[in-house]
């Protein structure tokens, strides 16, 4: 999901947003993903996932790619590498599938199909370089785009080049945000929290709603058939407590980003929970996802 050490992004956030995410994602994007990742039967698929938080990715993607699949989920922040056992153990338990312990990971019985999940810890921000593509399939990450710099896409993108590999990134913010009911301070809001995308996460500048399409001309240029599609999130008035999160969180980066409109925030956020407990506030978050398959990929 996220580098955590960088962003502050706990487990418990990533658990409340993960139906949000699921319910977003391209289904047809994550398809060619699939149809590109068609490994010589009976070889298991292998999966790289880029700040992948407390494994959602691996929750989203591994039942619909069906093969047997080994997946090493690459994170910094050691807090979520250890939820990650947890939050998969749950989830896998929850539809009867047996997991134990297996070569240092976890491996999932998913009726006929056999998962093993490894955790690896990775300053992504450092040592990008470090990730072995040649080693797996396909790579994957959720989330995670917006945060980081025009000059750490280059990075991806030239490890993409050298090592030509599916990718599918999915869920990047694309700048996209609307309340329903609308109401004046909205922009101001909209604004704040736009300038705030572009502060540095740790990555360096934050690209936030440029990097879906910065990416997708690098690896236009780097061979890659590149395709994009609209991943929004749809915050309904039932979801009160996810949508005061996103109200609250608006309103502190509005008035961390401009002090002197703090007033108009706490007026806006006044008026916003007052929406909320009448049921009346939805709210849709604009996202991208991003398949880009090499035009010629030999693998194994």
């Amino acid at each position: 999901m996220t580098d955590a050490e960088n962003t502050g992004f706990s487990a418990d956030w990533l658990r409340q947003r993960e139906p949000f995410d699921l319910a977003a994602r391209s289904p047809s994007l994550t398809l060619g993903f699939r149809d590109a990742l068609r490994p010589p039967a009976p070889a298991a698929l292998r999966i790289i996932d880029l700040a992948s938080g407390s494994g959602a990715n691996f929750r989203a993607l591994a039942p619909l790619l069906e093969n047997d699949q080994e997946w090493r989920l690459v994170d910094h922040d050691p807090l979520l590498l250890a939820a990650q056992r947890s939050e998969i153990t749950r989830w896998a338990s929850g539809r009867g599938w047996h997991c134990h312990d297996h070569e240092g990971g976890l491996a999932i019985h998913a009726g006929p199909a056999r998962w093993l999940v490894r955790g690896q810890q990775l300053d992504l921000a450092r040592d990008l370089e470090d990730i072995d593509l040649a080693s797996c399939d396909g790579l994957v990450t959720t989330a995670f785009l917006d945060l980081v710099s025009a000059v750490w896409l280059d990075r991806l993108s030239a490890l993409l080049a050298r090592t030509p590999r599916p990718l599918l990134a999915s869920l990047t913010v694309d700048g996209r945000r609307a309340w329903f009911p609308a109401r004046p301070a909205d922009q101001l809001i909209a604004d704040a929290f736009l300038s705030h995308q572009g502060s540095d996460k740790g990555f360096g500048p934050s690209l936030g709603a440029r990097a879906t399409p910065y990416l997708a001309a690098k690896l236009a240029v780097a061979g890659y058939q590149v395709s994009t599609q609209a991943s929004d999130w749809h915050i309904g008035q039932k979801h009160s407590d996810m949508l005061l999160k996103m109200a609250q969180e608006a309103a502190a980066v509005a008035a961390e980003t401009d002090p002197s409109c703090k007033p108009a925030v706490s007026s806006w956020l006044a008026d916003r929970s007052t929406d909320i407990h009448r049921g009346l506030l939805s709210l849709d978050i604009g996202h991208l996802d991003l398949l880009a398959v090499p035009h010629f990929h030999v693998f194994r």
